[in-house]
């Protein structure tokens, strides 16, 4: 194997950030440049990779470009096969795939010039026909392969059938004009066949994060083609003082712990190295208000439990790198509540002090749970978690009448058998909405049933 060195380019810095490099043996190694490391307001590109001169080895450098290359195996599989790369050697794949890296990051030969610059509306992108589209959404719909001359501009990561989009100021939708390297603004999820209500549930739990009060990516749901597809606004786009759309430098919670893609559920990691909730605290704890980003974690967990979202895994909570090094929490994205599908498993994330699922939960759990995530008093705990749920619960309760009648009716039971489970554990009364609503029972017939 020969050696090779990459540039790795942050679309906010005009010279190449860092290096990465490949030695003969296919290790991997990667070192900022002296003169990015020395710039004012310069920001890391992980938690896991510190601002310092002295170069990462391979354990710190691979899970953290291994989580710039898409988890879906469309076009992984692909250069594979063409240029005969195997799935391990990450730089040899970006490479070939770096220049088009989700977020704000590109990875390419020596040399090479920006791939990522800003988007102007006004000649960097072009409208895409409806029958195009409608071809577009049949095959994410149908998991076939995107019609001739349809590039994703920004490949995402997740399982989920989805493309990156840019909607204009007069509403339509558009994709970046070829070589652009223009942004995009939104994406675009489609359900395949054998989930077709996906669009419509990860609709209404994403609603549901706005309308509580959580800071949540803006949704819409369209008909395309006879299919309910889901339009999520980036929160990891900005504009200029031009006007222009630029990129927002962004790394989820499985790179800034240096884990790989694969380590996203505490259940495939070991002690010390997988995504927990001790994790989640050192997260936190690293950034520019901790107490804050814990009072949030500590609610969207209770909201996720309560909707029966259960695939809260590390891939789908990030952090923003701010310029001058600031650090945030993203927006709520990817909300679904994976519960009503009986397919999936009930297995949490990560687990809640001792519990593995919901109905594992005691009070002793949630108690364990604060108490990892950073709030060492006893008392404090006890009443904390009493406000939490509490608050969490008749926020949600407030909106399971029209969430009922306006045709998610199973989602709303769900919710409500939720509550009662959970809030039961702790000692705590079930609002009144949710007391008397039909027990969440379950699939048949390919649809939910209550």
């Amino acid at each position: 194997m020969e050696a090779l060195a990459l540039d790795v380019r942050l679309d906010t810095s005009a010279d190449p950030v860092g290096v990465l490099v490949r030695d003969q043996r296919g290790g991997l190694a990667f070192a900022y440049s002296e003169a990015y490391v020395s710039q004012p307001g310069a920001i890391s590109l992980s938690l896991s990779l510190p601002l310092t001169p002295e170069p990462f080895e391979e354990a710190v450098t691979r899970p953290f470009f291994d989580n710039l290359l898409q988890e879906r195996d469309g076009a992984l599989s692909d250069i594979m096969a063409r240029e005969a790369i195997a799935r391990d050697d990450i730089a040899g794949l970006l490479f070939h795939l770096g220049k088009d890296c989700a977020g704000a990051l590109s990875v390419l030969p020596v040399g090479s010039p920006p791939t990522k610059v800003p988007g102007d509306y006004q000649k960097d992108y072009q409208p895409i026909e409806g029958d195009r589209l409608d071809a577009i959404v049949e095959s994410l719909h149908k998991r076939r392969r995107l019609p001739a001359g349809t590039d994703d501009p920004s490949p995402l990561a997740g399982m989920q059938s989805k493309i990156a989009l840019t909607v204009l100021p007069d509403g339509s939708l558009a994709e970046p004009v070829p070589s652009s390297g223009a942004p995009t603004t939104h994406i675009l999820k489609v359900p395949d066949q054998d989930h077709i209500h996906d669009g419509s549930l990860e609709y209404e739990a994403m609603r549901l994060s706005q309308e509580i009060g959580f800071s949540t990516a803006d949704v819409s749901l369209l008909p395309i083609a006879g299919v309910n597809v889901l339009l999520v606004t980036r929160f990891d786009r900005a504009r200029d003082k031009d006007g222009r759309i630029v990129r927002i430098h962004q790394e989820d919670f499985a790179q800034a712990l240096g884990l790989p893609s694969a380590l996203k559920y505490e259940r495939r990691g070991a002690p010390g190295r997988r995504f927990d909730v001790d994790a989640v605290r050192r997260i936190l704890d690293a950034t520019s208000d901790p107490a804050v980003e814990r009072e949030l974690f500590i609610q969207a967990t209770l909201f996720d439990l309560f909707v029966g979202n259960v695939d809260a895994h590390a891939k789908n909570f990030a952090l923003l790198h701010e310029p001058g090094g600031g650090i945030s929490t993203s927006p709520r994205y990817d909300i679904l509540p994976t519960r009503l599908d009986d397919t999936l498993t009930d297995e949490l994330a990560y687990k809640i002090g001792d519990a593995t699922t919901l109905d594992e939960i005691r009070k002793e759990d949630i108690d364990l749970f604060l108490k990892t995530v950073g709030i060492p008093s006893a008392a404090a705990r006890q009443r904390l978690a009493k406000r939490y749920a509490t608050e969490v619960a008749n926020k949600l309760a407030g909106h399971l009448d029209r969430v009922g009648k306006g045709g998610q009716k199973p989602l709303a039971d769900l919710i409500a058998s939720n509550m009662r489970t959970l809030l039961g554990a702790l000692d705590i009364e079930v609002p009144d909405p949710a007391k008397d609503r039909d027990a969440y029972i379950g699939r048949a017939g390919g649809w939910l049933l209550s």
